[in-house]
């Protein structure tokens, strides 16, 4: 509307912007003489000259008509084509930013090759930094070359719409790009670049007789973005993008940012294809053995394993039932006293777990889904139909698949997904081109901001100038049709040289049937004559049946009933007024489903052939199709044969290129389905190679043509027929193929050019628009026609029906063609109806993915700044921080004191052990304070032979560690006994509602009973398992009892009744001591048949007597009746009389992580061997959790902070030392980039300077203690990395999956009188929001235990363990990253260095004295957390160690 504004008041402003655009124009042609004088090595060092301005300031604005000038120059010489004004003119309208609609066959892709050279030379400012510290702030001083790979322009993108154009385009127009020095890139898809991996450059040395690898040279992908211009289609930039933001490693990523972009075809690529989002998905990470283990697993459980809410449909584990499965499974599902912190391993057990249970107990065969063919095909709740290829989602499946014994499929996820549209909105600058855009330019306005230029075609721009030669005229063809034509002012006779398109009314049909004939009768008259004929179809079905139609039967069939019809009006005296014929309307069948006899019937009653070729029916047939005494040869060729045709469809697309080449030429017959995208021209003749063209223009050049990259393909020809043949030389064979060339060409002019039909109008006005634009092609002759019928989709949807009822009732006779202008109104206001609706889908899409763009930005926004940023520990210390701050007063208001956070802090952050340093966890520290052996945080430059004693004498030491145990048990003993009389009563509230819940449904099915019909007696056991069915306790009735229930159920209902509140009350009780248990690691001893039979008061009281009793035992075992003959007391008075001497705080913290640990003999089943099984004999937390009483959170937090970010200087020191031992022999000066540079800028210049060539190990305590400092700090750095990019990638997939749930669901919102895309919206804020803190805590959690997959250096070997002089000149192994552990409390005593004295030995080394003493290192420890059993893998694994 705004422009139609324009027009009225201010004119028409597209023409406006073409006049502004032809002076500029007029600028370039100025320079064309001057810049042919320069030589080609001029031309060459004109890139390195516009570089030089563009870095002393000017613009791209400034330098572009002096780089069109270049660019057109190079043309001529590399291919000898000249780029037109009209090219010129587009070239500049892509360079602004704008879309260029420039008619099929103008040189769209030459014109590219204007502004794509010219937006190549920005430089890259990345480089420019560069550049200015190697060569300093003058421009004049740089060399501009890449600078460590980065290279010197920022490169532009040249979109394509399919791989052949984009190599074709690539290596057609390369010339021009490698005359000036620039290196140009293709991608291809993943089948010819191992899978995406690698891509290609163009390299004109390399030969191949494989069109697909012709000029191509194939590399690293992220090399072909490195190339300063870079050709591929949408999906292969859109996927790179993709990809790249699911990298681990910066050096992984290819692409290098979205500078400038140009992109071909861009109405099909920004709005055809636009509603198909970019997804990148794949198999889960799923094992699908744990979902068949977890289905065997479930299938062995126990009534009082799970429970079940019919009401919720739910089920869920007890603790018992959790300890149960532990048990199948050897593993650890969670800790029952702090279910919320669980491990990611954890969290993914219980999610096959939960799945498990479901498909076990919830969902039912042959209700919820049936099993056939191997496959679970879910069966619909409400029309009890089947739903093949529909699944259930988050792995219940997969569940149910395992249970029932079929093969388990991989569930699909997506990993990363965007639009087109946002993808392309992400470039600076963005234009487009194509021959039709102007009819979607609202969409292209508001969507992208993309404004759409028309620009004229060559002739009417030439016509259009005050100087030029040519009119334009009309006139009428044979048929009486108006065309228009261009002539030559100066010809009085005015003989067309240059045509407009015919554009024929459409035809419309009542049938398509009749329309179906028409369009093959069209085709016969065009085929037999030689003119080609393109034949659009709007689906791969109708090109198919037309096909069909085209074969010689067919055809033979249309041609009897043609001959029959004619020899009956004939007959008849009747010519064609559009009346219905009765005699003649079976004709009007399916040409299969003619009567051949009934036709050669009415054939003999007419006296006519039933023969076509006949030479009577052939003579009619030549009249009937309007066509002369000379086509009778061809006529009776395609009778027999055919019509010789190709097929271009998407199952034909790798020939695409080699069908449109030839579709111009002499009686060429092509059926494409839709046409719009192509990006290849059809050529009246057939395609003319640019190599011949360019050798034409060279020839003539050399034989005093100046002119020759100017003149028509005409004019060359007329030059070269006066030109001697002696003159050729070399290029003889090309002249002579152009001449043939130009000789069919002429013919195929003649006939017309190329005629194009359509055969049904599409939904979009574009797309026949790209139809027709096939024809006429520069100047060319050519003309259109579509053909309608009332049964096309478009008519039966927009008012179809109502014509077709009009000419019913008028009895319109099928055959009959009538040509209506309203009919075509009507159809464009319905293409125009139809197109806004379309907008409104993709506009909607982009709203909803508009949400999830502005998430995806910030993750990879994030992403970028993680791979960036040269030290992560202040944003990984900000995480903790933020966590820590949120627990400890949520911790503190915990009735029991805040043993939780000291529990948690222990599994975040456990005790480090490297070298001779410990640093304890925050539990461990608390009481080492208590202790009087309060340790320090390790500082870099500690030297592994440090000693310093804490000077606490051995008894003091002994008698308060005896101490600490003994109130440890006591602080644990409370502490159960708190959670037992919790869960005693959690327990009973949930036996009281089930109890409550079974009765109440006994008794009601009891009533049905009494109402049943004698006739509609049941055998009294199927009455009982009806009754275990529903109580969901097995019930056991007697002969007496089950006759009873025949005559007077009632009788039966105490004893049921009774039944079902005794199982409960077994169940409820087993479920209480098992959970008990649980946490106690040990049987309670209780019997719990005999326990079932009291009330609850009374199970409860027996149940913290057993405690009691339990924890009595224990104090005797451990610490003994005189503190003296305990089994701790027993082991630490065996460690204390090896040191000899007071002790250092490193000893007295590996004495409590020996303290604190147990084991005990048991037998393994399957091989009856006695094995060690880790136990606990202490817990810590409860009575460390004391020292927090009293104490203000702010305070407790300070020191909390305080502690772990000791423990972060402890990891840095740990890898520091371990990267110093690594790289010891290395000088700084060979090692890789980022590490050299890091160590400059630690040291100093110029001490950098003066220990760049001595190896690490030479360096004085100073600079070692620096740079010690620094490695662990990169060390320390990557390792935060790779944990935030594992984390990040983790979340977002899941988050995705979420979020296209939601999508799918929040349609039903619009139900309740919502607004779905708000409701959407502050779903997807509060989802993203939990997002980021999920993302936050898992990192906290793993922070301090986690291990990168891989960590190298690129100059640096492989690790290895080194070993390193102490002070007391003993061999001590270095912490090592390959074989290192950060080690939980509980486990650490294994690997803790001892001080230098080396008094106390580690745990391992000592003698088994008892069974609940320290056993050997076989015993098996799991990283980060508790002590566990032996798996059976472990086991065979030791038993091979030991036969070695």
């Amino acid at each position: 509307m705004f422009q139609k504004i324009v027009r009225v008041i201010g004119g028409d402003p597209d023409k406006k912007q073409i006049l502004e655009f032809t002076e500029i124009v007029d600028v370039i042609n100025n320079f064309e003489e001057s810049f042919e004088a320069y030589s080609d090595e001029e031309l060459l060092a004109k890139t390195v000259d516009f570089r030089l301005r563009l870095a002393q300031g000017e613009s791209l604005d400034e330098i572009l008509t002096e780089v069109f000038a270049t660019v057109r120059e190079v043309s001529k010489r590399t291919l000898g084509q000249r780029h037109y004004d009209v090219q010129i003119i587009g070239g500049i309208t892509l360079h602004k930013g704008i879309i260029a609609e420039m008619r099929t066959g103008e040189g769209k892709t030459l014109a590219a090759t204007l502004p794509l050279y010219l937006n190549a030379l920005a430089l890259n400012p990345k480089w420019v930094d560069r550049a200015k510290k190697v060569w300093g702030q003058d421009p004049s001083q740089w060399t501009f070359e890449p600078l460590n790979g980065v290279p010197v322009g920022q490169g532009t993108h040249l979109i394509t719409v399919n791989d052949y154009l984009a190599r074709r385009d690539a290596r057609w127009m390369g010339r021009i790009y490698t005359a000036l020095g620039l290196s140009v890139g293709v991608l291809q898809m993943a089948a010819r670049t191992e899978n995406g991996k690698k891509a290609f450059l163009v390299d004109y040395t390399r030969e191949s007789p494989h069109e697909d690898q012709h000029n191509l040279n194939m590399v690293p992908r992220r090399e072909a973005y490195a190339a300063d211009i870079t050709y591929g289609t949408n999906s292969e930039f859109g996927f790179d993008y993709l990809r790249d933001n699911m990298t681990m490693r910066l050096s992984d990523r290819v692409q290098r940012g979205h500078y400038y972009a140009i992109i071909d075809e861009v109405d099909n690529v920004l709005i055809d294809e636009a509603r198909t989002p970019l997804i990148i998905s794949g198999p889960s990470h799923d094992d699908t053995e744990w979902y068949a283990r977890m289905s065997q697993v479930v299938k062995n459980l126990k009534a009082e394993d799970y429970e079940i809410a019919e009401r919720d449909r739910t089920v869920t584990l007890t603790e018992v039932g959790e300890t149960h499965v532990e048990t199948l499974i050897d593993q650890t599902l969670r800790d029952p006293e702090r279910p919320e912190d669980i491990t990611p391993e954890q969290a993914r057990l219980m999610g096959y777990l939960e799945q498990a249970l479901r498909a076990q107990y919830l969902y039912h065969r042959n209700k919820e889904y049936i099993v056939q063919g191997g496959k679970v095909v879910i069966v619909d709740e409400f029309t009890g139909r089947m739903m093949p290829g529909r699944r259930w989602s988050d792995g219940l499946h997969q569940a149910v698949e395992a249970k029932e014994g079929v093969r388990v499929q991989r569930e699909n996820v997506t990993y990363a997904t965007i639009t087109i549209q946002n993808y392309f909105r992400m470039y600076d600058k963005l234009a487009g081109m194509t021959g039709t855009a102007v009819t979607e330019a609202e969409e292209f306005h508001n969507i992208y901001t993309l404004r759409v230029l028309a620009i004229p075609t060559n002739l009417d721009y030439q016509a259009a100038r005050e100087d030029s030669s040519l009119l334009i005229l009309d006139a009428k063809d044979e048929q009486g049709y108006r065309y228009n034509f261009y002539s030559d002012k100066d010809d009085t006779e005015k003989n067309p040289l240059f045509w407009k398109r015919k554009d024929y009314p459409d035809i419309v049909y009542r049938s398509e049937e009749a329309k179906l004939r028409s369009v093959v009768r069209e085709i016969l008259h065009y085929h037999v004559q030689g003119r080609p004929i393109l034949l659009g179809t709007t689906s791969v079905e109708l090109s198919e049946r037309l096909s069909n139609r085209l074969r010689s039967d067919p055809v033979q069939r249309l041609a009897r009933v043609l001959l029959i019809r004619d020899a009956w009006m004939r007959q008849n005296d009747r010519i064609e007024d559009g009346r219905l014929i009765e005699e003649l309307e079976f004709l009007n069948q399916p040409l299969e489903q003619l009567n051949t006899s009934e036709m050669r019937k009415f054939s003999r009653e007419l006296d006519i052939s039933f023969n076509p070729g006949s030479p009577d029916n052939m003579e009619r047939l030549l009249y009937i199709l309007r066509l002369q005494d000379r086509d009778a040869d061809r006529l009776n060729d395609t009778l027999k044969a055919g019509v010789a045709h190709q097929v271009l469809n998407a199952r034909k697309h790798t020939e695409e290129s080699q069908i449109i080449a030839s579709a111009g030429s002499f009686g060429a017959v092509t059926i494409a389905t839709n046409m719009a995208g192509r990006g290849v021209d059809i050529k009246l003749g057939g395609e003319l190679a640019e190599e011949i063209q360019s050798a034409v223009s060279r020839v003539l050049r050399r034989t005093g043509y100046e002119e020759a990259y100017d003149m028509s393909l005409e004019e060359k020809r007329q030059a070269l027929l006066e030109i001697d043949p002696a003159d050729y030389g070399i290029r003889e064979p090309e002249i002579k193929y152009f001449l043939r060339y130009m000789e069919e060409m002429e013919r195929v002019r003649d006939l017309g050019g190329l005629h194009v039909i359509g055969s049904e109008r599409h939904e979009s006005r574009r797309i026949d628009n790209q139809l027709r634009g096939r024809a006429a092609r520069q100047g060319d002759p050519g003309s259109s026609r579509f053909y309608l019928s009332m049964e096309d989709e478009l008519m039966r949807l927009f008012g179809g029906q109502q014509a077709e009822g009009l000419m019913q009732r008028m009895k319109i006779d099928e055959a009959m063609p009538l040509e209506i202008g309203l009919v075509g109104r009507i159809i464009e206001q319905s293409q125009t109806r139809v197109e806004g609706a379309n907008f409104d889908v993709r506009k909607h899409l982009l709203e909803y993915d508009d949400v999830l763009n502005t998430q995806r930005a910030k993750i990879y926004a994030q992403r970028d700044r993680i791979f960036t940023k040269d030290d992560l520990t202040d944003d990984v210390t900000e995480m903790l921080q933020t966590e820590v701050l949120r627990r400890v007063p949520e911790a503190l208001e915990d009735e029991e004191g805040p043993w939780k956070l000291l529990a948690w802090l222990d599994q975040i952050q456990p005790t480090i052990i490297f070298n001779n340093i410990i640093y304890p966890s925050y539990t461990l520290r608390l009481l080492l304070t208590q202790l009087g052996a309060t340790t320090r945080s390790p500082q870099i430059g500690d030297a592994p032979d440090s000693d310093e004693r804490s000077g606490l004498d051995q008894d003091t030491i002994l008698q308060a560690m005896v101490d600490l145990a003994r109130d440890s048990l006591v602080a644990e003993e409370q502490h159960v006994l708190h959670s037992a009389t919790y869960l005693a009563d959690l327990t009973r509230d949930r036996m009281d509602e089930q109890l409550s819940e079974r009765l109440e449904s006994v008794e009601t099915y009891f009533q049905g009973l009494s109402l049943e019909d004698e006739t509609e007696e049941r055998h009294p056991r199927q009455v009982q398992e009806e009754l275990s069915s529903l109580a969901r306790v097995p019930i056991r009735l007697s002969s007496q009892e089950q006759r009873d229930l025949r005559e007077d159920p009632d009788s039966v209902l105490d004893a049921v009744e009774e039944q079902v509140e005794e199982n409960v009350y077994i169940q409820s009780t087993t479920r209480l001591v098992g959970a008990v248990e649980r946490r106690l690691e040990e049987p309670l001893g209780l019997d719990i048949n005999k326990l079932a039979a009291d009330d609850w008061d009374t199970i409860t009281t027996e149940v913290l007597d057993a405690i009691h009793d339990l924890f009595d035992r224990r104090r005797q075992r451990l610490i003994g009746e005189n503190d003296g003959d305990g089994q701790i007391t027993k082991d630490l008075k065996s460690s204390l009389d090896k040191s000899g001497g007071t002790l250092n705080e490193g000893q007295v913290a590996n004495l409590l992580l020996q303290m604190r640990q147990g084991a005990r003999a048991t037998f393994e089943k399957r091989t009856h061997r006695r094995v060690w099984e880790r136990t606990t004999r202490l817990t810590y937390v409860h009575a460390a959790a004391r020292a927090l009483d009293n104490r203000e959170p702010e305070e407790i937090t300070n020191e909390v902070l305080e502690h772990l970010e000791g423990a972060q200087i402890a990891m840095r020191l740990a890898w520091g030392q371990t990267e110093w031992h690594r790289l010891g022999g290395t000088r700084p000066a060979d090692m890789d980039e980022s590490i050299s540079q890091g160590l400059r800028n630690t040291l100093g210049e110029s001490q950098y300077k003066a220990v760049e060539n001595q190896p690490l190990q030479e360096l004085q305590r100073e600079p070692r203690t620096q740079v010690i400092n620094e490695l662990g700090r990169q060390s320390l750095t990557e390792v935060y990395r790779q944990l935030l990019l594992s984390v990040i990638s983790e979340l977002w997939v899941e988050y995705l999956t979420s979020m296209e749930a939601l999508r799918v669901s929040i349609g039903l919102e619009a139900y309740a009188q919502r607004d779905p895309l708000v409701q959407y919206k502050n779903k997807a804020f509060e989802m993203f929001q939990e997002l980021l803190e999920n993302m936050r805590l898992a990192v906290v959690n793993r922070m301090f235990t986690f291990r990168p997959r891989e960590f190298s250096r690129a100059s640096v070997g492989q690790t290895r363990a080194r070993k390193a002089e102490s002070g007391s000149g003993e061999a001590v192994e270095q912490f090592d990253l390959g074989e290192a552990e950060v080690l939980p409390d509980e486990q650490a005593e294994q690997r803790a260095i001892p001080a230098e004295t080396g008094d106390i030995t580690t745990a391992a080394s000592q003698p088994q004295t008892t069974s609940d003493s320290i056993p050997t290192a076989r015993t098996p420890v799991v990283s980060g957390g508790e002590p566990t059993k032996v798996s059976k893998s472990q086991k065979r694994r030791r038993r091979r160690r030991k036969k070695k």
